[in-house]
């Protein structure tokens, strides 16, 4: 039989402390009574993919009620013009291209990528549709966007099947900026000019080329290459 050192009161030999007045239980003739596991744990743990979705339906929310504000305002005030429509359509691409691929439980890159390619299509149509400047959507914005499409999802394509090297990532992302730089230059040129001529983008190119000899260089040499990375941590 126990007694509080403190109060005097009578304790049972599984307490830990005073009933009445709190204070630890000091028998060195008693075994430390085990704490009994509790039967669910106090703390909430919520699994990252569970997390990454939660988090993207909280910036969802916060997202969309400055678009409903804008929206009310806009038809209590229409003489202003439809200037909320610019901001819901500017809301749903950002939302499309940075919040949408985390409601996704398994994202794949090749699909997010037409996804994206879609919804800034139809960005730039919308606006499009409301400055009437005839001709520009399609001989100009389409073909830009489309083949920006393209060398992404072919750079996807080659990035995933097998695991590359540094070097050899650069290299490809500088051969596709530079028939990027060709294509753009010509689809500018033959908008404006009538003509399919390249000039500016040729100095992108031997940029390109120039820093593509390099990184082909240090991808070959392993020993360049062991030396960058722990100098510059890449």
């Amino acid at each position: 039989m126990s007694y509080c050192v403190n109060c005097g009161v009578e304790l049972d030999k599984s307490a830990v402390k005073c009933a009445l007045c709190s204070a630890p239980v000091i028998n060195p003739f008693e075994p430390a009574p085990e704490t009994a596991a509790m039967p669910y744990s106090d703390r909430l743990v919520i699994p990252p993919k569970v997390r990454r979705r939660y988090v993207a339906f909280i910036i969802s929310m916060v997202m969309l009620i400055p678009n409903i504000v804008c929206v009310v305002v806009n038809a209590l005030f229409p003489s202003t013009g439809p200037w909320a429509l610019y901001v819901a359509a500017s809301s749903t691409l950002a939302w499309t291209l940075f919040v949408f691929p985390f409601l996704i439980k398994r994202p794949h890159r090749l699909v997010l990528t037409t996804i994206d390619t879609g919804a800034t299509l139809s960005y730039v149509y919308f606006f499009y549709a409301f400055l009437h400047e005839e001709g520009w959507f399609a001989c100009l914005a389409v073909p830009l966007i489309l083949m920006l499409f393209v060398n992404v999802f072919f750079l996807l394509l080659w990035a995933s099947r097998k695991k590359r090297s540094w070097p050899y990532i650069v290299t490809a992302i500088l051969t596709e900026i530079s028939f990027y730089s060709i294509f753009a230059d010509a689809a500018f040129n033959r908008y404006y000019n009538g003509s399919i001529s390249v000039g500016v983008s040729l100095i992108i190119v031997l940029s390109c080329a120039s820093l593509a000899v390099f990184f082909i260089t240090v991808a070959r040499n392993s020993r360049l290459r062991a030396w960058l990375t722990r100098k510059f941590f890449v």
